[in-house]
């Protein structure tokens, strides 16, 4: 037992000296964080955004939604050195707006209420139900689409939307190897009723910080 308890302290230590290496390569997240979309991941993790100056929308700027606003439109056009850039917006990873997150998750953009190294969202998703599968001419005319409430995860260091499972939420902890340890003894029931406890603690102890 006591090896390892030493074990998980120097990987602790390992971990935390990582993490402190990582930030001299980065900046913290800002919390006065600024309205802006960005067009990939790669933008995101650098906080390349195009701001709401850029965007080019007869909407007024000044509504609070404006960027929410401007996304529900099929392109979205914007200055860019001294350009004028379309880009198609069903493509563009995320944004900012009124200091929350928006993610692109199958061609719609959904509010990630829980922001850290791990993000919680929830989405509504369609799911087809298929009908009597004939091997000649694929699924019958009574095959249906239905919306559906699901949970996501979001990995801030990869970008990567994934549907939120036990098992993945568990991954995502076990880089804490001290916190994964007391989220381990409890019973699978507690586990399951404070995941999201545990997924707000790590982000409290482990920050997100932007590439410089």
């Amino acid at each position: 037992m006591r090896n390892y308890l030493l074990f998980l302290f120097v990987v602790s230590l390992f971990v935390k000296g990582h993490d402190l290496a990582a930030q001299q390569d980065s900046v913290v997240f800002p919390n006065d964080m600024k309205d802006g979309i960005y067009l990939s991941y790669a933008d995101f993790r650098r906080n390349n955004a195009i701001t709401k100056e850029q965007i080019v929308s007869p909407i007024d700027k000044e509504q609070l939604e404006f960027i929410g606003k401007a996304l529900n439109q099929e392109k979205l056009t914007f200055r860019l050195n001294g350009e004028l850039v379309t880009h198609d917006t069903k493509t563009i990873w995320g944004f900012f707006q009124n200091k929350t997150l928006y993610v692109n998750f199958r061609e719609e953009f959904f509010r990630v209420p829980v922001f850290g190294s791990i993000c919680y969202l929830v989405a509504t998703v369609t799911v087809i139900n298929a009908g009597f599968y004939d091997p000649m001419f694929g699924y019958g005319s009574n095959s249906s689409r239905t919306k559906e409430i699901r949970e996501f995860m979001v990995n801030f260091y990869d970008g990567n939307v994934v549907e939120f499972t036990m098992d993945k939420a568990e991954e995502l902890l076990k880089r804490d190897p001290v916190l994964f340890e007391e989220y381990n003894k409890l019973s699978r029931r507690k586990q399951r009723d404070q995941v999201y406890r545990y997924i707000r603690k790590y982000n409290e102890l482990h920050p997100v910080y932007f590439l410089k």
